[in-house]
C-alpha cells in the first residue's frame, strides 16, 4: 500500500468531489481516512480554502487511486489538525511539501 490512515497527501491532478460538482485543484492537501487494498484505493479528507466559514476551511472527503496523490508525510497529522492549518496559512514551518 502506498499510503497508511493519517498521512498527509497532496493531490497531482484535478479532483472531481464525490458529493458534489465541485471542482478540486490539483495540490489540495489533505489526509488519509480509511485505506482499501483491493483494489488500493483511499478514502481523503481534502482542505478547501473557504474564508465564509470559521476556521477557514471546509472539508472534502473523496476516494482517490495511488496514482492521484503523492505522500507529503507519514507523520499521521490530522487534516483538521491547528499544525496543518498554520502550514497551510504559511505560519507552520515543520511540514515542508514536495511542490510539482
Amino acid at each position: 500500500m502506498k499510503a497508511k490512515i493519517n498521512d498527509l497527501i497532496q493531490t497531482l491532478i484535478n479532483i472531481t468531489a464525490d458529493f458534489s460538482d465541485l471542482i478540486i485543484p490539483k495540490g489540495t492537501l489533505g489526509a488519509i481516512v480509511e485505506c482499501y487494498p483491493n483494489p488500493e484505493a483511499y478514502a481523503i479528507d481534502l482542505m478547501i480554502s473557504n474564508p465564509k466559514v470559521i476556521g477557514g476551511f471546509t472539508y472534502e472527503n473523496v476516494i482517490l487511486s495511488p496514482e492521484q496523490f503523492i505522500v507529503i508525510s507519514s507523520q499521521s497529522i490530522s487534516v483538521r489538525s491547528p499544525d496543518l492549518v498554520d502550514w497551510v496559512m504559511g505560519t507552520q514551518p515543520n511540514i515542508i511539501p514536495m511542490m510539482l
